[in-house]
């Protein structure tokens, strides 16, 4: 899929669907109709499962080495016509929310994991990268062979089915991640609000170190 395919698409499934986040403690003021947390309580879910994946240059990414950061961590392919696009897409306007306020790159990293490693090469990686203007700064797309990806896939229960017609039918989490390393958030991908998720992580960068 080129890159003028992919801005189409995700723009018009921007239009189309409608944003959602789930896993707040409370949400007074989250409903189905759209309406922001602005003051999140976010508990800590579990420690986020420790990795390391290769980005598109080819140098390793260790989560752990990423502590003192709030991370955002997707599970993506790019030949998904659905949900994947309209995630990465408002991943790139929560990109430009955190650059307006002087959170990225910096205090927040986004990590994208492709879960189709057998198409997903470093070269297509990058130029999907590319098509949603990510920041290399701050945005990192990661792949290995499936052998070193499976456990991670395993780890954050994001299990793959390939259907009949090449898609691959996945549960499309993702999760934010404190400065602790600690899963706090987890997001239904196809309905990723990225207006939540900042106010999401500027909770947590209210929290004391």
């Amino acid at each position: 899929m080129n890159r003028r395919r992919l801005g189409a698409l995700a723009t018009a499934l921007l239009v189309t669907a409608a944003p959602a986040a789930y896993g707040h403690q409370p949400a007074p003021a989250a409903s189905a109709g759209g309406r922001l947390t602005a003051d999140p309580s976010l508990a800590v879910i579990r420690p986020a499962p420790d990795f390391a994946l290769a980005d598109v240059t080819g140098a390793d990414v260790r989560l752990s080495e990423l502590r003192g950061k709030i991370v955002l961590l997707s599970f993506i392919y790019t030949s998904c016509t659905a949900a994947c696009p309209l995630l990465t897409q408002r991943m790139a306007v929560l990109q430009g929310r955190l650059t307006a306020a002087k959170l990225f790159p910096g205090d927040v990293t986004l990590l994208s994991v492709t879960v189709d490693p057998g198409r997903d090469s470093a070269a297509v990686l990058a130029r999907y990268a590319q098509a949603f203007t990510a920041s290399p700064r701050g945005w990192r797309f990661l792949r290995s062979e499936p052998d070193r990806l499976g456990p991670v896939l395993t780890h954050y229960d994001e299990w793959t089915r390939r259907l009949p017609n090449g898609d691959i039918d996945h549960p499309a989490r993702v999760y934010l991640i404190d400065r602790a390393g600690r899963i706090r958030e987890i997001y239904s991908l196809g309905l990723f609000d990225e207006q939540q998720a900042f106010l999401d992580i500027r909770a947590l960068l209210r929290e004391p170190r």
